[in-house]
């Protein structure tokens, strides 16, 4: 380890999950890496005990398996939170781009954008270091088959960006169950039995496609969470504004409330699986008798995000509910257009 920097690597017991100090011992200017809520106390009191500034608080992806310390430690700190753009977390103060360099002094964090376990994967490489998240574990590597998660992008990454660094850097993964505390470049090429060197991609697609593994346990507290900066007081906010007489939010509020409002398609059945697709989890339930219907038999309390192909007929159902007493059925605002503007997931069945 180099003796101009600072350095500790910390763990959490219930996730698995290893936390990361980094620091310019010149200037003192930090940086933590994948901060747990529930062992925040104890890291920004080592913090404070080593009279670190800390300018960062990094996440490498969207974790489905803890809800993220960032958002709490931007509040008790000056840390500004930083995370994948690809995540379209609104409320990070730095969306991360593929070869942006964060300062620490005179010391670079260099950003290498990883997507394959989830599409907002990032890893960070610092003085012959490299924290590379789930994307690369020891002698392993994430899963693939939630959050946009593809095996063809998680070997590209591995073996077209990770490989490609120095064989002696080591490797510093967001997660460990064997008690291994980091590897390197080289080991992992030559011993990484899902993404050494010899494994082709197709032997690694059949890897990943037969692993058969149970969601995380806490999967659909974390997600929409750390879509929320680590808020975990409810449900994430919906922040609608009032457009024509109709309560619209936006495609990326959408999205960050994944899982938490109830998401109604109105559109005709042709259109649900047409080339636009729709949202994981909407209900298709058509404008006209049918969606009245539906109103009818549900709750006046209820969230409802209803959607459309462009936000027309949408907005039609989000009027409709109003008058019938709904005080929180929205509009989303530029429908499947939006949606696939920005490239969110999609699905057709």
């Amino acid at each position: 380890m180099k003796q101009d920097i600072i350095f500790y690597q910390l763990f959490e017991s219930e996730s698995s999950t290893y936390t990361y100090i980094l620091a310019d011992k010149k200037t003192m200017a930090a940086a933590i890496i994948d901060p747990v809520l529930e062992t925040l106390d104890r890291d920004l009191k080592l913090i404070s005990e080593l009279e670190l500034n800390l300018i960062y608080a990094l996440d490498t992806h969207i974790h489905a398996d803890h809800i993220t310390g960032a958002g709490e430690i931007r509040k008790r700190t000056k840390a500004k939170t930083a995370v994948s753009s690809a995540a379209l977390v609104l409320c990070a103060d730095i969306p991360l781009e593929d070869g942006q360099e964060l300062f620490l002094g005179d010391k670079k964090i260099k950003v290498i954008t990883t997507p394959g376990h989830t599409n907002t994967c990032v890893a960070y490489y610092f003085e012959g270091m490299v924290f590379t998240g789930d994307a690369l574990l020891i002698r392993g590597c994430g899963r693939t088959d939630f959050q946009q998660g593809s095996s063809d992008k998680l070997y590209d990454s591995v073996h077209n960006k990770l490989f490609k660094l120095p064989d002696e850097t080591i490797i510093y993964p967001a997660h460990d169950y064997h008690g291994q505390m980091s590897s390197t470049v080289y080991l992992e090429k030559k011993f990484n039995p899902r993404l050494g060197e010899s494994v082709t991609k197709e032997e690694f697609r059949k890897i990943m496609s037969n692993l058969k593994l149970d969601n995380p346990k806490k999967i659909h507290e974390a997600v929409p969470a750390n879509l929320s900066c680590g808020v975990v007081s409810g449900a994430y906010v919906l922040q609608p504004k009032l457009v024509a007489g109709v309560l619209e939010v936006s495609c990326e509020e959408v999205y960050q409330s994944s899982g938490q409002v109830r998401l109604i398609d109105v559109r005709m059945p042709e259109e649900f699986n047409n080339e636009l697709g729709h949202i994981h989890g909407a209900e298709l339930i058509t404008l006209g008798p049918e969606l009245k219907n539906f109103l009818d038999k549900t709750d006046k309390k209820t969230e409802i995000i209803f959607i459309c192909r462009s936000g027309g007929r949408s907005g039609a159902a989000a009027f409709e509910s109003a008058k019938l007493g709904f005080k929180q059925a929205v509009n989303m605002a530029g429908g499947m257009i939006c949606w696939n503007k920005l490239k969110l997931p999609v699905e057709r069945s």
